[in-house]
């Protein structure tokens, strides 16, 4: 398994036996609502998870660490809502992530956002993280969705495969909320990991997003609607490929390494440089891939241009223009839990395939897919497998959906 993948490890190797045990005896907890729908991480997967969820009718219940929305594309000043096309003309993503798009510029200056089609420029935008983070919030309070902010994942209850309660803590202490249908949208499989399904941890090299003015009055000039207000964008590595070193983002000692070196590169910066001024620093770790399930089936390099029949959406390349991957609704779950699922950049997928749906737009797809299964779970008191697919695709083409690469 791990020569097939051969792009990382496996995280949880040493874990199983640690986290599959109870955090506390659940009778200790303090006993909160009851959800139809709990999704872990207020990233842009869990919040479109959240809102599709709560749109076809389950209470749905968001737990977010921070005290924001947007994960990695606010807190973490990735500030790119990258392409919703294939780069040759054809629009391949719509439904929530395109709804997502239009609402990351609503209220913030607009720089660029271009439909696809004869000019073939990309249809993207660039956005200013905390007004992107607020309009966020504002649409999933509208959707219904109850959102518990500085509030930390800590384990869930296992009944045989299916998970009955999510564990969390935060100000008044531990609470256990029950639940039918979950969706892990953590950025990290941390549910999954911790319950004892296998997952892969991928490297990462070392890169710090952040906002930087130069002099008084100088701009530098740099891509971003945010450079016109003299704030740049900076991205940072080890210009010696020989000395780069890797972080992985599935312990604390990797995250902690990545954090501290990441800051003292730009503290370098800083005294290398007096004229420059930082406006603000990421308030999450930067890592782009961090740990993804080994799902029921896992999409791959050899899968550019294929056709599946449990097809849920389809991802273009971002970084050139490129043929398209379906993406299957199997890439969502494990055989080993019967109602999570997982949404955004943990989702089974592995080589370049989890570099092209790592990304925003597709962590939308991927979250707006499964927040409207989980509410199908929820309602009929089903399991995964139970979930009838040509139905699911009639709802994800009803909500505005492109699930196949039909042109």
């Amino acid at each position: 398994m791990k020569e097939f993948y051969n792009e990382g490890r496996f995280s949880n190797a040493d874990r199983i036996e640690r986290y599959s045990k109870p955090v506390v005896n659940c009778d200790d907890l303090n006993k909160s609502e009851e959800f139809d729908v709990i999704v872990i991480g207020g990233g842009i997967a869990g919040c479109a998870a959240a809102i599709s969820s709560a749109r076809a009718g389950a209470r749905t219940l968001l737990i977010e660490k921070l005290i924001f929305l947007g994960g990695l594309a606010t807190a973490g000043h990735i500030v790119i809502y990258l392409p919703l096309d294939d780069g040759y003309g054809h629009q391949v993503i719509a439904g929530l992530s395109e709804e997502l798009l239009h609402l990351s510029v609503k209220y913030s200056y607009q720089k660029s956002m271009i439909g696809c089609g004869e000019s073939r420029k990309r249809y993207e935008a660039d956005f200013n993280g905390p007004a992107f983070s607020l309009a966020l919030e504002e649409l999933v309070i509208q959707s219904g969705v109850n959102i518990l902010y500085d509030t930390v994942f800590v384990g869930s209850v296992l009944d045989e495969s299916k998970v009955t309660g999510i564990i969390v803590e935060n100000k008044s202490g531990r609470h256990l909320y029950k639940c039918a249908a979950v969706v892990d949208a953590s950025g990290d499989a941390e549910l999954f990991a911790r319950a004892g399904v296998d997952c892969i941890s991928r490297e990462n090299s070392l890169a710090i997003w952040t906002y930087i003015t130069k002099g008084e009055a100088k701009m530098v000039s740099k891509r971003g609607s945010f450079f016109e207000q003299g704030l740049m964008l900076l991205a940072m590595g080890s210009a010696d490929e020989k000395s780069k070193r890797v972080y992985y983002g599935d312990t604390a000692e990797e995250i902690n390494k990545f954090i501290k070196e990441g800051h003292k590169q730009l503290l370098s910066l800083l005294k290398a440089d007096r004229t420059l001024t930082l406006a603000s620093l990421p308030s999450m770790a930067q890592l782009r891939m961090v740990r993804r399930i080994c799902g029921k089936y896992t999409l791959s390099d050899n899968d550019i241009s294929q056709h599946f029949y449990d097809s849920i959406g389809v991802a273009g390349d971002w970084r050139k223009p490129a043929p398209v991957y379906e993406i299957p609704f199997r890439t969502l779950y494990s055989s080993k839990l019967s109602n999570v699922f997982a949404a955004g950049r943990c989702i089974s997928a592995g080589g370049d395939a989890w570099e092209i749906t790592r990304v925003i737009p597709v962590a939308a797809l991927t979250g707006q897919v499964a927040g409207i299964a989980a509410a199908i779970i929820a309602e009929k008191h089903i399991d995964i497998c139970d979930i009838d697919i040509y139905a699911l695709q009639a709802a994800l083409t009803n909500a505005g959906v492109l699930i196949r690469a039909d042109f």
